[in-house]
């Protein structure tokens, strides 16, 4: 004996509020586009970006790693996402080397002094002598200058 209990559609709205996305993607190519996106660039789990992006349960459960190896299309949208923003890293530095010079010349800046310092630590420049390197150099001059012989026994008769 069959009730007629309407099925309850969920709305388009409804899943854009929930996830984030302006819609499901249903395209896989935009579906893997939108996982890759929001792993790499957005930095979210794995498994709330999976089930964001339309993937099932256990596929946000079998984790990235064999998603990847399962699916031409996601290995594929990951390496262009990692591409991508290992180009707009290399755009961003010499943006922000432009800002730091700007507050360096600029004499009625509060942060000049901060400005040269975070520029000063640029492998280009390397302006300051970093702690770590210090006492490393500190042990490497010891090293290098070792005491003459007869030094030592110049100590050793001061002790008797």
């Amino acid at each position: 004996m069959a009730t007629d209990v309407p099925i309850k559609r969920v709305s388009d709205a409804t899943i854009s509020d929930a996830t984030g996305l302006s819609s499901v993607p249903f395209d896989p190519a935009e579906r893997a586009q939108a996982l890759a996106r929001l792993v790499i660039r957005d930095g979210k789990s794995f498994q709330s970006s999976a089930l964001e992006a339309g993937y099932s349960e256990g596929v946000a459960r079998n984790g990235l790693a064999r998603l990847m190896a399962d699916s031409q299309l996601v290995s594929v949208a990951v390496q262009r996402e990692v591409a991508r923003v290992e180009t707009s890293m290399r755009l961003l530095k010499p943006a922000a080397i432009t800002r730091l010079y700007r507050e360096i010349v600029d004499q009625d800046s509060t942060q000049g002094i901060k400005a040269i310092e975070l520029a000063g630590r640029f492998k280009e420049t390397d302006w300051f002598v970093r702690n770590s390197d210090a006492s490393l150099g500190v042990f490497l001059t010891v090293q290098e200058t070792a005491p003459q012989p007869d030094a030592l026994d110049i100590a050793k008769d001061y002790k008797e």
